[in-house]
């Protein structure tokens, strides 16, 4: 069977697992959707590899092999098969679009679906069907030139679809919602908007009584009903929302994005802004001792430099 063949079945028999009353199939259903998309993305892969060089393009291994008239050839060898990352830095050096920060989110929500979350059911999986409609509707029409309602049937097409538009509609509610709070800086908005509840995964998330006062919001899961005090659920959420970016820019010699704030002790001080996201606070960049910036290692709010810091407890 293809792997195109494969990507469909598993799209088919994920959506039927949704749907299926057994709340065990819930699992099953992100791990097939997810399988999905990921063998979708091999297929296009898998396609271009040249004639003979056993998929070269989706092994992760690759060796190098005399072609007989004085060139090389690179050829495909092993079993395994590349991961995300690997599919990523290789559609986008051949020119594939995908619509990766929602295909790593689909990813992730698997993972946590696996070891984290303590509750899944069909409330929890319309965020995963809704980001997988989107993904599987692009890539099928605009890199593979399918007819998405053609290769997947009537019913898994419509299924996706009705729960994408009503996913859709629940997220624009709760985002008017939660705009409706003065969280008093705009990433701290922008991050409740992505955020998943920690609990059941589901990304609709809005807010008990609209308007309140940050302080006294009182956020709520649509989906589980779990409910989260503003500290709790703003620390969880900025954090995640600005993973990847610390990721990349210590990845790439830089300083982090988010620091521990010296104030609140949460992941939450914006170094370009020096200010704590929750509580407000800004610390003292500048070493009141010897006039040199403190490095972001050293923030801990005494507006002393490590190594003055340090003379000055040998001095006692």
């Amino acid at each position: 069977m293809s792997i195109f063949n494969n990507a469909i079945d598993s799209i088919v028999l994920g959506v039927e697992d949704y749907k299926s009353a057994d709340s065990r199939r819930a699992i099953s259903a992100t791990r097939n959707l997810v399988a999905g998309i990921l063998l979708l993305i091999k297929h296009q892969l898998s396609e271009l590899s040249p004639s003979g060089s056993d998929e070269v393009l989706i092994k992760q291994r690759i060796l190098p092999k005399p072609d007989g008239k004085g060139g090389i050839l690179w050829l495909g060898s092993g079993d395994k098969t590349v991961d995300v990352q690997q599919m990523r830095d290789r559609c986008t050096s051949l020119g594939i679009t995908v619509d990766w920060p929602r295909v790593e989110k689909i990813v992730k929500h698997r993972n946590e679906v696996e070891h984290y979350f303590s509750s899944v059911t069909q409330n929890t999986l319309k965020s995963l069907l809704a980001d997988s409609f989107v993904v599987i509707r692009d890539f099928l029409k605009t890199q593979l030139g399918e007819d998405p309602l053609e290769a997947l049937g009537q019913a898994t097409w419509s299924t996706l679809t009705e729960v994408a538009e009503v996913y859709e509609k629940e997220k624009k509610e709760c985002e008017a919602n939660l705009a409706t709070v003065d969280w008093t800086y705009p990433q701290v908005l922008a991050a409740f908007k992505e955020w998943r509840c920690p609990k059941c995964g589901s990304g609709l998330i809005d807010v008990d009584n609209p308007g309140a006062d940050k302080w006294s919001a009182k956020l709520v899961c649509r989906s589980c009903g779990q409910t989260y005090d503003f500290e709790t659920a703003a620390g969880e959420a900025i954090d995640d929302y600005y993973t990847g970016e610390n990721h990349f820019s210590i990845k790439d010699g830089g300083e982090p994005i988010t620091i521990e704030c010296p104030e609140c002790s949460t992941e939450t001080y914006l170094l370009d802004e020096d200010h704590c996201l929750i509580c407000g606070e800004s610390a003292t960049r500048v070493c009141e001792v010897c006039g040199n910036t403190i490095p972001f290692s050293e923030i801990d709010g005494s507006g002393v430099c490590g190594y003055c810091r340090h003379q000055m407890s040998k001095d006692d």
